[in-house]
Formats: C-alpha cells, sequence, structure tokens
C-alpha cells in the first residue's frame, strides 16, 4: 500500500532559487550570468512570474547540482496548490459529467430520447436522477429485476440499467390497474402459446392479454452493447413489469423469453418488495434452480406434453407445429435447443420488431 503525503503549505519553485542563491552568495545579475539567461527572466521566476521550461530546468539543475525533475515537479505542484485552492467546494462540471456517464450512457439515452439532449448540466442532473429513481446522483439504482443477459459473469452496465429504467419510466405510465392475479396469469401463461400461433401480429394483443392479469408488459429495444432479452421487475406501487428487447429479432425467442418472465410471476420468484438487481447468464442458467424452473415451466406452457418430431424437415415441423398447436418457429426454436441446428429452416421465422414497430408497440 502507498501513502500519498500532502504538505501543508507548498512553496513556489523561486522560493526555492532565492534560498540557493542566498546559500552560494550569489546575485541575481551573476546567476544569470551563470545559466545564460537575461536578469529579467531570473527575477521573473524568483517571483513567480515566469513558467519554468524544460530548458531552463536543465540550466538551473547543471548550476546547482540538482535534477531538472526537482525544478519541475516544484512548479507543478504549486500550481496545483493554486488550483486546488481557487476551487469551488462544489464539484466541478468536469466531476459531475463524469458522475452522469458512470451512471447511465448519456449520449445513447438521448438518442433514444430517454434523457434529454441538453447542454444544460443542472437539466440533465434532474432528468437522470429522476430516470433512475434515485434520491440523489451518489447513489446506485437499486431495481428489484430477475434478467436474461448474456454477460451475467460482468457486472451489470450502464446500458442494462438505462434500458431498465425505460422500461419502468414507460411502465408508471400505463393505465392497467388490474391488480395481479398469479392464477389468471398462470391461465394465460399455458394458453399463450396458441394464442400467438398465427404469428408475431398477435405480439400487438400480448400487452393488453397481461394487463387483465395485473401485469404491464412493455417491449423496448435495448441499447447497443445491452446483451439482454427481458427482464422483469416490479413498480413501486407493487405492480410487475415485463420487459422484453426483441435481441435477435425473432418471434420463437421472444415468446419464449415472454413466458420465462411471465414464469418468474407465476411461480413467486420476484418478492413484492427487493432492492436488488438478480441477473442470470443465459448459457450457464441451468446451473440456477430458480432460472432452471422458469425454463421449465416455459417450456411445459409451450409443449404440455413431452416435445417429439419425428425428423428435422420442415414438413415435420409443420406436423409437430399443427400437432401441439404453435407457431412453425417455436418448433424450430426447440429444434435448435435440442440439436443446434436451425439454419436450413431460418427463413420460417418471422421477425418481430417490424410488427410491433408499426402497431407503436416498440419504445
Amino acid at each position: 500500500m502507498s501513502t500519498t503525503i500532502t504538505p501543508a503549505e507548498v512553496f513556489p519553485a523561486g522560493d526555492y532559487l532565492r534560498d540557493e542563491l542566498e546559500e552560494r552568495g550569489w546575485t541575481i545579475g551573476e546567476f544569470a550570468e551563470i545559466i545564460g539567461r537575461p536578469v529579467q527572466a531570473v527575477s521573473e521566476i524568483l517571483n513567480d512570474k515566469k513558467e519554468i521550461t524544460t530548458e531552463t530546468a536543465c540550466a538551473l539543475a547543471d548550476a546547482l547540482g540538482t535534477s531538472p525533475e526537482l525544478w519541475l515537479t516544484l512548479q507543478t505542484n504549486h500550481r496545483l496548490h493554486l488550483a486546488r485552492r481557487a476551487a469551488p467546494l462544489e464539484p466541478s462540471a468536469v466531476a459531475r459529467r463524469a458522475r452522469l456517464h458512470g451512471l447511465v450512457p448519456v449520449a445513447k439515452a438521448a438518442a433514444r430520447g430517454w434523457l434529454p439532449k441538453t447542454a444544460d448540466l443542472d437539466q440533465l442532473e434532474a432528468a437522470t436522477q429522476a430516470f433512475l429513481e434515485l434520491d440523489d446522483l451518489n447513489g446506485q439504482p437499486t431495481f428489484a429485476m430477475a434478467a436474461r443477459r448474456s454477460n451475467s459473469d460482468e457486472p451489470i452496465t450502464a446500458e442494462q440499467i438505462a434500458w431498465l429504467a425505460h422500461v419502468r419510466s414507460v411502465a408508471r405510465l400505463s393505465s392497467a390497474a388490474a391488480p395481479f392475479d398469479r392464477t389468471r396469469l398462470d391461465l394465460l401463461a399455458a394458453d399463450l402459446p396458441r394464442l400467438t400461433a398465427p404469428g408475431p401480429q398477435t405480439l400487438c394483443r400480448v400487452p393488453g392479454w397481461f394487463a387483465e392479469c395485473g401485469v404491464v408488459v412493455v417491449f423496448s429495444e435495448g441499447l447497443p452493447g445491452g446483451k439482454l432479452d427481458g427482464a422483469v421487475s416490479r413498480l413501486a406501487d407493487g405492480r410487475p413489469i415485463i420487459g422484453l428487447t426483441t435481441r435477435g429479432d425473432r418471434f420463437d425467442s421472444v415468446l419464449f423469453t415472454l413466458l420465462h418472465e411471465a414464469a418468474h410471476l407465476a411461480l413467486g420468484h420476484l418478492a413484492p418488495e427487493g432492492n436488488s438487481i438478480v441477473d442470470v447468464d443465459l448459457d450457464a442458467e441451468q446451473a440456477n434452480p430458480i432460472e432452471r424452473e422458469a425454463n421449465d415451466q416455459a417450456r411445459a406452457w409451450l409443449f404440455p406434453a413431452d416435445f417429439t418430431i419425428e425428423a428435422n424437415t420442415m414438413a415435420a415441423v409443420q406436423r409437430a407445429a399443427t400437432h401441439y398447436g404453435v407457431h412453425e418457429s417455436v418448433v424450430i426454436g426447440q429444434l435448435q435447443r435440442q440439436t443446434g441446428d436451425w439454419r436450413r429452416h431460418r427463413k420460417y421465422v418471422p421477425k418481430v420488431r417490424p410488427v410491433l414497430a408499426a402497431a407503436g408497440l416498440l419504445s
């Protein structure tokens, strides 16, 4: 461990030089002649009115038997001392901006309209504090959340926090006022694979269906680098939220994530109150018993009986989809999980973003 010692008083380099000249009995004129500098230049250094250049530092060192670094360090320390003494007690604009950018990706959030595009630092700080639901900007967001993200071996990122903050802000404006009904949610989730069998256009009805169960559903594209599929959270008034990013833009993936997050609520995984962020690695989620339970429940809703398919052909996929009463892409997604092979069927997996954007549901 290193210890930094801050002197109570920092003297200018000129004071040190004056002591050196007095000790040697040299006049300013004599010393000026020794170092080959004008008398006025030496006088200005003695009175702290002239910067010591690297060349002058070398000359002072040669004349006085010191190092050039000594004179440059004396000068720098004195300048820093004066700057700190003159600095206001409040954080500087630079420190304030750095604090904001440490909390949230300001430029990305502003580009999406989540924060104002403004050079007014007071306005931006106030907007960020409200956006992150903080009492003050010295704190950290403490949303209760279970999130499916692909980088849970790393600390939760500012992009992920900003996305959830946006989802929560949209959810707070929702008029859905029905009390949360876990039984009704379970019935809806069990029926959802059949309700959505016609394809992506059915997702436009999802917020209304879930609102009847007391759950707010928000579709919102994640920020670049966000690595999130979805999350479940709870507002201060107790209303549960499901946020979906549409990452990958695949109908089957969005549907599975929706069911996965609904399973967290139906199984009681998200406490009514909480102040911590809980996250899960998509690649290692089976190692987490809660995530394994949510995954198993989502698959049970998709395929109430064990999933079987006769072959990895599109004809077999269509027959399985008809048998289970689900969209073809759901069967393709299950094939991918089992075999890792879905490229031959890629064109049969519809995209969801265009549908949600056209319906005004993608925030």
